[in-house]
């Protein structure tokens, strides 16, 4: 820099400069500042949208392409065994195998195609207009990512209602279009080959059984879970007893309310066989997939508790960079688009979510297959909650 035919060095130009004009100085200083955190903040937010995996998400083109329509009352069926996995005894008594196959003995041919509705005939619903919903499917899956290990729908009815949460079973008895049968829910993650992918088959059973169209979708794994949890900041797992579960890893050694991070939430809301320490003996109080659905509810509205709070920048880009992680989003729908959807449920509570279960009992395919057979249609049993005239 030159003044006056001399050249000043730059460091005494910035001090006379900081000296007499404080102000200034304080101001271009701060604006700098501004300016690079927004550039590198900006930067970062760039960086974790791009890395959000999507799949392809078009149910309607998929069934098409399948040449599946909705079921109709003259469809006929063969019998394809579900593969075979433990049903988690619940609320409902053990079925006495013997009777559930002669009776189903009587009323078909099991070596000839069998209507499905006289099988399963709450495993379908009329379809229900899709401007009365806005639907959203979260799906939590297991470690291959084949498998749905939690299935809750959220509704939000367009007229402005209070939003409705359904979990449904896994193992719920359903409408499989791709393989022209009844099949656990659950067989949907697999796709239909060269034509659906997951995403749009679990869509497309969910809507055959509900008669709702489903909007969008989100998939989470159990890992991209725990970082989401202790991006958050962790919940929070009240218990009468110490409890444990060694199948999930859940290990909670003292009776109240304990401080839970990803990990131990985790295994808190994929317990199958939790067992408390009652009066000095070990006993399970639970092996109800039921119960975990209760239980991924809770922490569900707990996580969204503790998103009511703005956020500094580094807390943020952590959560986002969690979430950005965890989640794979159908192609339709925005990683945007989906914040600013579950930024409409932050701090929401329990009290005002209508919350439903669906009614079903343990039945044996004639393969001897277990499964959870619908005893009341999905309308109805939506239709206490949300009146559809």
């Amino acid at each position: 820099m030159k003044r006056d035919g001399y050249t000043i060095p730059c460091g005494l130009a910035v001090y006379e400069f900081v000296v007499f004009h404080p102000f200034k100085a304080l101001a271009t200083l701060v604006v700098g500042v501004l300016l690079g955190v927004g550039s590198f903040y900006g930067y970062q937010l760039v960086r974790t949208l791009d890395a959000v995996a999507t799949e392809s998400f078009d149910p309607a083109r998929a069934r098409a392409a399948m040449g599946a329509e909705p079921l109709s009352d003259a469809t006929r069926a063969t019998f394809v065994e579900p593969d075979v996995f433990e049903l988690d005894p619940g609320v409902y008594e053990t079925p006495d195998l013997e009777a559930e196959v002669g009776a189903l003995i009587e009323i078909l041919d099991l070596f000839e195609p069998f209507n499905p509705r006289e099988v399963s005939p709450f495993s379908f619903s009329d379809p229900i207009p899709d401007v009365v919903f806005d639907t959203y499917l979260l799906l939590g899956t297991d470690e291959s990512g084949l498998r749905a290990d939690a299935i809750i729908l959220g509704l939000q009815p367009t007229d402005g209602g209070r939003p409705i949460m359904v979990s449904l079973p896994r193992d719920l008895y359903v409408w499989n279009a791709c393989k022209q049968t009844l099949t656990r829910l659950s067989a949907g993650l697999g796709g239909c080959s060269g034509v659906a992918s997951g995403s749009e088959m679990m869509a497309i059973l969910v809507e055959d059984y509900t008669g709702i169209p489903v909007d969008h979708l989100a998939r989470v794994d159990f890992d991209g879970f725990a970082a989401v949890v202790d991006a958050l900041g962790g919940t929070t797992i009240c218990v009468d007893y110490p409890t444990r579960d060694p199948n999930s890893g859940l290990d909670i050694a003292t009776a109240g309310c304990h401080f839970a991070d990803g990990s131990k939430t985790l295994a808190w809301v994929r317990s199958r066989h939790t067992e408390q320490l009652i009066d000095g003996a070990w006993s399970v109080v639970t092996s109800s997939d039921f119960a975990r659905q209760r239980r991924q509810r809770d922490v569900l509205f707990q996580l969204a508790a503790r998103a009511t709070g703005f956020p500094s920048p580094p807390s943020l880009m952590s959560q986002l960079d969690a979430v950005a992680g965890a989640v794979r989003l159908d192609s339709s729908w925005t990683f945007g688009q989906a914040v600013s959807a579950a930024w409409q449920y932050r701090g929401i509570s329990r009290s005002s979510v209508d919350v439903f279960s669906i009614s079903v009992k343990d039945y044996r395919t004639p393969g001897g297959a277990a499964v959870l057979l619908p005893t009341e249609s999905f309308r109805s049993l939506l239709g206490a909650v949300y009146p559809l005239g």
